[in-house]
C-alpha cells in the first residue's frame, strides 16, 4: 500500500492539472426554451431482423436463467476502495483475467434492483425470478483483435448468494441486419446501461473529441438471448452453419435504437445535440431515464431526463411520435462520467474537486490527471425546491477512472463500477472493482 501511494504521488507530480471547480458548485436548470432546442429522439425497430434470425439460422433462443448459470466467478474485494464515507460497503473483484485485461474495459452498471419497480429488489424476469443480478457493460480495448470500441459486451453477475464467488457470464451485444450472416458486432464505447422492465438500454455516446461511438440509445430484450453453436471463432455472425459471437457462448440481439432526430452526430456541450455517456433510472415520481454527458477536460455536461412508458418499457413518445426531454441541467463536475437521481437527491461521478475543501488524504491533495489515470470522486447533489439549480458538493473519492452508478430503491444500494486496470507506466496494479454502498434515498 505504501509503495502504491508513493507511485501515485510521483505520477501526480508529473501530471497535467486542470482547473476544476471547488468542493461546492452549482448546476443550472435548462429553461423550457432551451429544452425545446434539444433534438428529440426517434426510434427505429430491428425486431423483424431479430426474429428472422431465429427462423433461418442455427441460433438457439434462451432465457436469462441459461445465461447466469455457470461461467466465471467473482472474488472478494481485493483492492482498496478509496472510499472516505461512513457507510456499509460490499462488492467484488472480477476473476484474475478480467481484473487486469486490456482487451476489455467496464463502463456501465445496472441490475435487477432497477428492473421491474422500485419496491421489488429481485424482479421476476423471464427465467430468473427471485434472483439478484448485477449487469455491467464493457467496451473492447485497443489490444483487442477487433480494436478499441469495436465490440461490446454485458456481464450478468448472479449475486443472490453474495458478492464473493458469484457466478457470472459475458454476453456479446449484436445487431441483427437481415444479411446472410444474420447479425454483426456493435461498434460502440458501451458507455452506460439501465435495466427497465424486460428492456436493457445501452447509451453509446462516446466523445467525438476522444473516441468513436455511434451516439445512440440502443435497446435489448432481456427475455431473448441467443446461444451460439461455436465458441472457438472470433467471427460475429453465422457462416456455413457456424454461429459465433467473438468466442462468447451467448449473444444479446438488439431490438431497436433511438437516435437524435433529424439524424445527427452528438456534439459535447452542444445544446441541440447532446451526447449520452451515462444513464440511470429514476423511479421517484414518473419513471425517467437520466442521461449525462462527458466532456474531456471540462465541466458543463448536460444532465437530461427522458420519460419512460411502463406499459412498453420503452421511452414515452409525445404527440409527434418523438421522445422529448422533460427536464435538464448543466453539470459543474468536470469530466462527468455518470449520475443517478431519486427525488431531490443525486450523485454524480467525475473528477475530484480542486480548491476548498482540498481532498488532503489523496496523493497531491488535489484532483489531477496523469496520462489515462483519472482521480475520481462522487459528488452529492441536492435539487433546489424550484428545480432551478443543482447544489453539488464533494462526497468521497472512489477507485480511479470510475464510470457509472445505479441506485436500487428497494435495497437502498448505490452500485458503482470503475475501469482502471492498473499498470500505468508500470507503477501499480489494478484497482478494478464493483462496489455497492448502502445509501438509502442517496442521502449517505
Amino acid at each position: 500500500m505504501i509503495l502504491r501511494l508513493v507511485a501515485l504521488a510521483l505520477l501526480v507530480a508529473a501530471s497535467l492539472t486542470v482547473p476544476l471547480p471547488a468542493g461546492a458548485a452549482t448546476g443550472q436548470a435548462l429553461t423550457a426554451a432551451q429544452l425545446a432546442q434539444v433534438r428529440p429522439l426517434a426510434f427505429t425497430s430491428t425486431m423483424p431482423e431479430r426474429d428472422a434470425v431465429a427462423t433461418t439460422l442455427p441460433v438457439t433462443k434462451v432465457r436469462m436463467n441459461a445465461v447466469i448459470a455457470g461461467g466465471y466467478a467473482t472474488r472478494a474485494l481485493c483492492h482498496p476502495t478509496d472510499l472516505h464515507v461512513s457507510v456499509q460497503v460490499s462488492g467484488f473483484c472480477w476473476d484474475g483475467t478480467d481484473d487486469t485485461t486490456a482487451n476489455w474495459f467496464p463502463q456501465g452498471i445496472t441490475g435487477s434492483g432497477d428492473g421491474m419497480n422500485g419496491s421489488v429488489l429481485y424482479p421476476p424476469c423471464d427465467g430468473c425470478a427471485g434472483r439478484k443480478i448485477v449487469a455491467v457493460s464493457w467496451r473492447s480495448g485497443a489490444s483487442h483483435e477487433y480494436g478499441a470500441n469495436r465490440l461490446a459486451r454485458v456481464t450478468f453477475v448472479d449475486v443472490t448468494g453474495g458478492t464473493a464467488g458469484a457466478p457470472y457470464r459475458h454476453v456479446v451485444l449484436v445487431e441483427p441486419d437481415g444479411s446472410a450472416e444474420g447479425f454483426h458486432e456493435i461498434a460502440t464505447h458501451a458507455d452506460g446501461i439501465s435495466w427497465y422492465g424486460n428492456k436493457l438500454f445501452v447509451v453509446t455516446g462516446g466523445d467525438p473529441d476522444v473516441s468513436g461511438g455511434d451516439r445512440l440509445i440502443r435497446v435489448f430484450d432481456l427475455t431473448h438471448f441467443w446461444r451460439m453453436n461455436s465458441t472457438t471463432s472470433g467471427n460475429v455472425g453465422c457462416v456455413g452453419g457456424v454461429c459465433s459471437a467473438a468466442y462468447s457462448g451467448f449473444a444479446l440481439p438488439q431490438i431497436g435504437y433511438y437516435r437524435l432526430g433529424p439524424p445527427s452526430v452528438c456534439v459535447s456541450l452542444d445544446l441541440a445535440r447532446p451526447c449520452f455517456n451515462g444513464v440511470s433510472l429514476d423511479r421517484s415520481g414518473a419513471d425517467h431515464l437520466t442521461t449525462v454527458e462527458y466532456k474531456r477536460g471540462a465541466s458543463g455536461g448536460k444532465i437530461l431526463r427522458w420519460p419512460l412508458d411502463s406499459l412498453t418499457a420503452l421511452l414515452k413518445t409525445g404527440s409527434d411520435g418523438l421522445v422529448h426531454p422533460t427536464e435538464g441541467w448543466t453539470s459543474p463536475v468536470w469530466e462527468l462520467q455518470g449520475g443517478v437521481f431519486t427525488g431531490g437527491n443525486g450523485i454524480l461521478v467525475g473528477l475530484c474537486p480542486d480548491g476548498a475543501p482540498a481532498v488532503s488524504y489523496m496523493p497531491g491533495g488535489t484532483a489531477s490527471i496523469s496520462g489515462d489515470y483519472r482521480k475520481s470522486c462522487l459528488h452529492r447533489v441536492t435539487i433546489s425546491a424550484d428545480r432551478g439549480t443543482l447544489d453539488v458538493h464533494y462526497m468521497t473519492t472512489v477507485p480511479a477512472n470510475a464510470q457509472n452508478v445505479s441506485y436500487w430503491p428497494a435495497s437502498g444500494e448505490v452500485w458503482l463500477v470503475n475501469e482502471f486496470r492498473g499498470d500505468y507506466a508500470g507503477a501499480y496494479g489494478s484497482d478494478r472493482l464493483v462496489l455497492a454502498l448502502n445509501c438509502p434515498n442517496l442521502s449517505c
